[in-house]
């Protein structure tokens, strides 16, 4: 029975596929009218979003979850640049350590630490 429901379910994937494969061709041959109908009915872009509701939902959930992961990289680079800067700036350590410990060449990091306010001390 397992077995049978693999099969079921790869048919299923593939069946999918092959649709998606038509539809794209058919709104690809047909972008001039596809255009126009979304210009001029407002019902045809309705009728989409409701038969695409579930997508666009995963798609919007994916698309912030991944702004979110961005975000909180360069929020710690920022915080990384930013305590390496703090003790370049206090003399604790040389510009080179810190660009090497915040992963940068020494110049985006005199840079990064310009546009963020420090002060490099003179040597």
């Amino acid at each position: 029975m397992r077995q049978y429901l693999l099969k079921v379910s790869a048919f299923a994937e593939r069946e999918k596929n092959l649709a998606d494969v038509v539809l794209q061709v058919i709104i690809n041959s047909n972008m001039e009218k596809v255009q126009k109908w979304k210009g001029s009915e407002q019902t045809m872009c309705e009728a989409l979003r409701i038969l695409m509701k579930e997508e666009l939902k995963e798609e919007r959930v994916a698309g912030l979850r991944k702004g979110r992961l961005e975000g909180q990289r360069e929020g710690r680079l920022e915080g990384q640049i930013r305590a390496y800067a703090s003790l370049v700036q206090d003399g604790i350590i040389t510009v080179e350590i810190g660009a090497e410990k915040a992963g940068m060449s020494v110049d985006d990091f005199v840079k990064e630490m310009k546009k963020a306010g420090y002060v490099i001390p003179a040597v």
